[in-house]
């Protein structure tokens, strides 16, 4: 009998340890939507200008709206959507291509942004004790 309990205590226990490190990857991503949507998005540019971007600043990634995996993004929220995204990348600029129907995230700023807007600093080594 006792052997067969090891097992399944074990078992019980790796999964809780799995839930609740779910649990707070979950809460830090909601934390940094809800950065995005309230501070991150007012810091990044919009623009349709090709030479501005392309060759200067550096390419973060694409923003595409209709694939979406929660869909259902009205072309009136495009905007909002584009900005929140990107900050969620780190850009700090989006190229509006395909008539509004998809964005280049970039960074042309001096660094990547975190989700509240302000730039990412680069972590030093920790100090070094004698």
């Amino acid at each position: 009998m006792r052997k067969t309990r090891v097992p399944r205590i074990l078992a019980a226990a790796a999964a809780l340890c799995l839930g609740a490190s779910g649990c707070s990857q979950n809460s830090t991503y909601q934390k940094n939507m809800n950065d995005a949507n309230t501070k991150g998005k007012y810091k990044v540019r919009l623009t349709t200008n090709v030479e501005s971007v392309v060759g200067i600043c550096k390419f973060m990634g694409n923003v595409e709206p209709e694939q979406d995996p929660v869909g259902g993004i009205p072309k009136s929220q495009y905007a909002d959507y584009f900005r929140v995204q990107a900050v969620l990348m780190g850009a700090d600029t989006v190229l509006v291509r395909g008539d509004g129907k998809f964005g280049e995230a970039y960074v042309c700023g001096p660094g990547p942004l975190n989700p509240d807007g302000t730039v990412r600093t680069t972590y030093d080594s920790p100090p070094q004790h004698p």
